[in-house]
């Protein structure tokens, strides 16, 4: 699990007047709105008895701990103590926990989980077709046993379209599918695929494409969110486009937010069937991911036997593995576990740096991070292929 990155918290329209407990890279979160109707993410814990945020309410747009009614503002301060409530009674300086920066995009929260200065951060996946009315959209959210670097990768690899997915392609057609053009950018990676999947099925649909017709199919991924844009251009004038964050909730747990949106058929009625392929596709990838071993992505291919078509997934690969060993964003999960049950940690965060500026260390420990193993690389700009 790596900091310094976007990721989905959950759905805006699930955000509303109580607190939200989230949980994601291992940590418990609490989200909320403030008076504005801003959202806020904060550590889940009150300083003072350890008491759940997340299970209290809001007042005065202040989350309020239910244990003793503190509350702590959006920045993560603690501005009310009823218990001390005499005209000289003065809060401590240290009554603060972590606050995460948010923005709203998508219809999702998306939560900066790290300490990373605005300006150097990998910015939210664009999705501009996300609202037009030329498009008509559906959505779900999907929760995977697996690492979610493996959910990624399985994501980007059109390879295992023949074999896992009858929808999107045929077994004896598997080696008619390749590359044929791969970009690598700062943080983030598309290629262009040939491939040749069956005729679409059911109603009006298997009007789209005949059977076996060469298909350009985008994938793209983005290390923000674990995201994946999936642009499927079924013909000429008919594309469908897959966009999903996927949200590490700790070591062994993906929560995917996913979003699909239609050029054609934006009829309402057209919806129930987008969606319940959207779900069957990934059944189907669940199926396979979950039982994948060894459960986390391997650190580099020396166990591993790659061919040509998988050049993107080893691009993935080489770019998260850069965060790790030149950045050291990975968490240490060993080391967190040793302290289960027995210490709080929090993912590193703007609230805290700025506490340490006014001279106030936070009660929360950092969590354990592994240290990077080698000095960045200068930037690489785009490669073509």
């Amino acid at each position: 699990m790596l900091i310094n990155l976007w990721y989905v918290a959950e759905w805006s329209d699930k955000v509303g007047v109580e607190p939200v407990r989230v949980k994601m890279l291992g940590q418990q979160l609490v989200l909320f709105r403030d008076e504005a109707g801003k959202v806020h993410c904060l550590a889940d814990t009150c300083l003072h008895r350890g008491g759940s945020l997340s299970r209290g309410w809001v007042t005065n747009g202040n989350v309020t701990c239910p244990y003793h009614g503190w509350q702590y503002n959006g920045e993560g301060r603690c501005v009310v103590i009823p218990s001390e409530m005499e005209e000289d009674a003065k809060i401590p300086d240290k009554a603060r926990v972590d606050s995460y920066p948010t923005e709203e995009r998508y219809g999702m929260v998306w939560v900066f989980m790290g300490d990373l200065p605005e300006a150097e951060r990998y910015p939210i996946p664009p999705f501009p077709e996300f609202g037009d009315p030329n498009w008509r959209d559906v959505r779900s959210e999907w929760v995977w046993e697996a690492d979610a670097a493996r959910v990624l990768e399985n994501g980007i690899d059109i390879a295992h379209a023949s074999f896992v997915h009858p929808m999107f392609g045929h077994n004896h057609t598997a080696q008619r599918n390749k590359i044929i053009k791969l970009e690598r950018h700062d943080g983030w990676a598309t290629s262009t695929n040939e491939m040749y999947p069956p005729a679409l099925k059911g109603g009006l649909r298997r009007f789209i494409r005949k059977d076996q017709a060469k298909t350009h199919v985008h994938p793209t991924f983005y290390m923000a969110g674990n995201t994946i844009r999936m642009h499927i251009e079924a013909n000429a004038k008919m594309h469908i486009i897959m966009f999903d964050a996927n949200t590490p909730v700790d070591e062994h747990t993906t929560k995917t937010f996913a979003i699909q949106v239609r050029n054609f058929f934006r009829s309402r009625l057209f919806d129930k069937g987008s969606l319940k392929r959207l779900e069957k596709v990934l059944r189907e990838d669940t199926a396979i991911v979950e039982e994948t071993r060894p459960f986390y992505l391997a650190e580099n291919l020396n166990g591993e036997v790659s061919v040509k078509s998988d050049r993107f997934m080893s691009t993935y690969r080489k770019m998260r593995r850069d965060l790790i060993e030149q950045r050291g964003w990975q968490i240490d999960t060993d080391e967190v576990e040793r302290y289960r049950g027995k210490r709080l940690f929090a993912i590193p965060s703007i609230a805290r740096q700025k506490s340490r500026e006014e001279g106030v260390e936070m009660l929360l420990e950092e969590v354990p991070l592994k240290p990077p193993v080698r000095k960045p690389a200068p930037a690489s700009g785009v490669e073509s292929h």
